[in-house]
């Protein structure tokens, strides 16, 4: 009997152990399934909510570059009709200046010093010989990614080629239409070129007058600008030309023409 109920009691034992090393185990593995399930599912909702957060961002990024768009178009529409409207004064006023001036000596004398100011800052058109510098963009590498290609022009090169175009002995330049003139600027906005403050599109017509054509295209050939202007086509692939041109009319500086109406 004793040896019966010590088996007994051994048996017991046995099973009770196995028991209680079974239900913690099968506890843990339940926590470790709820956890997983859990954190499943807060996956889940996160990335959801960053998607719906990405498409509303990008719905609200849209609205703005089309507001943007909308004011660039408009302020650039206001702008041409105040020329417009700056240039009629001007015929107006000069029609006033010649009708004062005229039939006395003294008159005619300040209307000569006035033209010959007027031609030197550029509000008076003129017309003469001259050459043309057209230069246009590199064709674009399509393995070159959204990066800006080395072969874009870019404002410095309009720069230079003013400069150039004055230091070979032009008397009158202008850019796509646009008249230079002494306090005329340009430079970068992002990636446009701003020519007096207006946008200028490619390909850039640098239009210059000189009292000799064909020496004006030689002198600026052999001076930096004309040397960096051929290494930027070697290095870079950027397209110029340079070309004698007689009768080039220059509109004044305050007109529109139709190559600057065509800028963006």
């Amino acid at each position: 009997m004793r040896v019966d109920a010590s088996l007994d009691a051994l048996l017991a034992d046995a099973l009770a152990s196995d028991y209680a090393n079974t239900a913690p185990n099968q506890n843990s593995g339940r926590l470790r399934v709820f956890f997983i399930a859990g954190a499943a599912t807060l996956v889940t909702l996160v990335l959801g909510m960053a998607i719906a957060q990405t498409r509303i961002q990008a719905s609200e990024n849209s609205l703005t570059r089309d507001a943007l768009v909308e004011r660039v178009t408009a302020a650039d529409r206001r702008v041409q009709e105040l020329e417009v409207s700056v240039l009629t004064a001007q015929n107006d006023l000069l029609n006033a200046e010649a009708a004062t001036l005229a039939g006395t000596s003294l008159g005619e004398q300040a209307r000569a010093r006035l033209d010959r100011l007027r031609l030197a800052t550029g509000q008076t058109e003129v017309t003469g010989d001259g050459v043309t510098v057209t230069i246009d963009d590199a064709p674009i590498d399509p393995l070159q990614g959204d990066e800006t290609p080395p072969g874009k022009v870019i404002d410095r090169d309009l720069q230079m080629i003013v400069n150039g175009l004055w230091q070979a002995g032009a008397t009158d330049i202008a850019i796509n239409g646009r008249r230079l003139t002494p306090t005329s600027a340009i430079r970068a906005a992002g990636e446009a070129i701003l020519v007096n403050y207006r946008p200028m599109s490619p390909p850039y017509v640098v239009s210059a007058i000189g009292s000799d054509a064909d020496q004006l295209a030689g002198r600026f050939r052999e001076n930096p600008a004309g040397l960096l202007l051929e290494e930027l086509e070697t290095q870079y692939g950027v397209i110029w030309e340079l070309q004698t041109v007689g009768d080039i009319t220059l509109p004044a500086a305050s007109s529109t023409s139709k190559n600057s109406e065509d800028a963006p």
